[in-house]
């Protein structure tokens, strides 16, 4: 494995690189291209931990920088002070027992929930 950091919870990073790339609307080569990686390595990022060819450390780096979070953002044993929808995501797709259909369409669920909340109109 190299000099991977073990502590690193792939699958929160790759959810959050996910829903960056979504919201400045960027392909995985325009992403790579910001954040100073291969596209076929950006997207070995984005399989989490699911990857068999876990990143590097310089790697890891670079995405963590171009997300404007700290490496220990990503740490598995942090106690956030906050959680964003990424974070949510990442938990109910580890939920056990459902299937992959019903991970994605309870996430599905929990997203559009999340947008209308987050659009809906503000009182003055």
């Amino acid at each position: 494995m190299g000099d991977f950091p073990l502590d690193i919870d792939l699958d929160l990073l790759a959810e959050q690189l996910k829903h960056e790339m979504s919201v400045r609307k960027l392909s995985l080569r325009a992403a790579a291209t910001q954040v100073g990686c291969s596209p076929t390595t950006l997207a070995r990022v984005l399989t989490g931990s699911k990857t068999p060819n876990l990143p590097d450390s310089r790697t890891l780096l670079q995405v963590v920088s171009w997300l404007g979070k700290s490496i220990t953002d990503f740490s598995k044993s942090r106690v956030p002070e906050t959680s964003s929808i990424a974070d949510v995501v990442v938990h109910l797709r580890a939920l056990p027992d459902l299937s992959a259909k019903d991970k994605d369409a309870l996430v599905a669920v929990v997203r559009a929930a999340h947008d209308a909340y987050r659009l809906r109109p503000t009182k003055s």
